[in-house]
């Protein structure tokens, strides 16, 4: 059996002669399997070289995403760095603080603050807290009840101070003192429970602390006369007075004015008798005076 051809005629439009193409099957086979395989490798290079450029974009996208990660990184560790001096400064302050308050031990040191920890300024080693915003959290909770008990503290004693008494309830002349003296109307050794202050007939008398009265009106022989409880164990007594300007139950604040200096009940010239109890015992006047004698 001969070779089987086959025969491709190009007949073109103009005069010129045409084309003829002869192959055999063979021949075919082999061309056609090229031409598919050539198409196949290039179908496979397109992608591939797809693949490869859409590996350089992620490649190149990643590494800017790495580059603005660290940058963000960077600021944080400054910000948590600043966060944690501010808060390590708000620590000492908040120390420094409890010991304007008067919360310190017997040892002289602050009481403990809080319940997360030690006392502040207590001694031994200083271990830094981890810069993490989990801990700097705990630290600013911390430091915030902390805040608040020295807050509380200071509060009771701002109370405390402004109900001690510590101006003079009148300007004038000490005649007696507090103590053992004679008694001007009987001439016999008798205890002199507060301060006697001369001064003219209508001086202005003044609260010396912030208090309640509790009695403004006559008291035998000590004439007109006003108590004024404190609150903490103080109570402050006027006697002789020549006018009374409070009722009982009135709110008075230091400095206020409360009454006038008189010559009434057992007295023997124009004056005020003042008196200072502490925890319901008399105690010098003197003591609680500090703008004056």
């Amino acid at each position: 059996m001969g070779k089987k051809t086959h025969t491709v005629i190009i007949v073109p439009h103009s005069k010129a002669d045409f084309i003829k193409f002869s192959f055999s099957t063979r021949a075919f086979v082999i061309a056609a399997s090229v031409a598919s395989l050539a198409v196949i490798l290039s179908v496979v290079a397109v992608g591939f070289t797809g693949s490869a450029v859409d590996r350089r974009a992620d490649v190149s996208r990643l590494e800017s995403e790495n580059l603005e990660l660290a940058r963000v990184n960077q600021e944080l560790e400054s910000t948590i760095a600043a966060v944690q001096q501010r808060l390590d400064e708000f620590e000492e302050r908040t120390s420094r603080l409890a010991l304007a308050a008067g919360m310190v031990g017997e040892s002289g040191n602050p009481v403990a603050l809080g319940n997360r920890g030690p006392a502040m300024n207590t001694g031994g080693p200083y271990t830094p807290l981890r810069s993490n915003v989990e801990t700097l959290k705990l630290q600013g909770d911390t430091i915030a009840e902390q805040l608040l008990e020295v807050e509380k503290a200071m509060t009771f004693q701002e109370q405390k101070l402004s109900s001690t008494p510590t101006i003079a309830p009148v300007i004038g002349v000490m005649t007696d003192g507090f103590g053992n003296r004679r008694d001007p109307f009987t001439g016999k050794r008798a205890y002199h429970h507060g301060l006697d202050l001369s001064a003219r007939r209508g001086t202005p008398i003044v609260a010396p602390a912030d208090g309640v009265v509790v009695f403004a009106g006559r008291n035998g022989g000590m004439g007109r006369m006003i108590r004024v409880s404190h609150g903490f164990g103080y109570l402050t007594v006027y006697g002789h007075l020549d006018k009374i300007l409070v009722e009982p139950g009135q709110d008075v604040r230091r400095g206020e004015e409360i009454g006038h200096v008189g010559n009434t009940g057992r007295s023997t010239g124009s004056h005020l008798h003042y008196e200072v109890l502490k925890d319901g015992k008399y105690v010098n006047p003197l003591y609680y005076i500090l703008d004056a004698y």
